[in-house]
């Protein structure tokens, strides 16, 4: 089974380069891009994904509010917030609900540091050690 992964960000070049960065990291898995909360969903409506990249500062809802949905219906999936809003009660909300977060610009040893964060989790939700 291929794993998958939902990007959301406004931003078409962060979309991008988060992407690209992911792909060359890890060329199997399947990488998905909305630009928006609500296309997020749509999407995620339509299929499961393993793990979601998603951007603070999004037209319609904010990435918080998007995860708090997607956790109501997958409760054990991955979540990183990927964001240039360094506001304190982001990170802290973010943590407080259980959210990775990462600082913009999408670089390189920024999606690394995502990707290995993915496979960890992973590898401790399918050996029981998180639920």
């Amino acid at each position: 089974m291929t794993f998958k992964l939902l990007i959301v960000d406004d931003s078409q070049v962060c979309l991008m380069l988060t992407k690209g960065y992911v792909q060359s990291f890890r060329p199997d898995w399947s990488c998905f891009t909305a630009g928006c909360a609500e296309e997020a969903m749509a999407l995620i409506e339509q299929q499961r994904f393993d793990a979601y990249s998603l951007d603070y500062n999004l037209p319609g809802r904010n990435g918080l509010e998007l995860a708090r949905w997607i956790r109501s219906i997958d409760k054990g999936c991955f979540i990183g917030l990927l964001t240039s809003n360094i506001l304190n009660y982001v990170e802290d909300q973010a943590v407080n609900d259980n959210i990775n977060y990462y600082r913009k610009p999408a670089k390189a040893e920024v999606i690394r540091q995502f990707v290995t964060d993915i496979e960890r989790y992973k590898t401790a939700y399918f050996n029981n050690a998180v639920k």
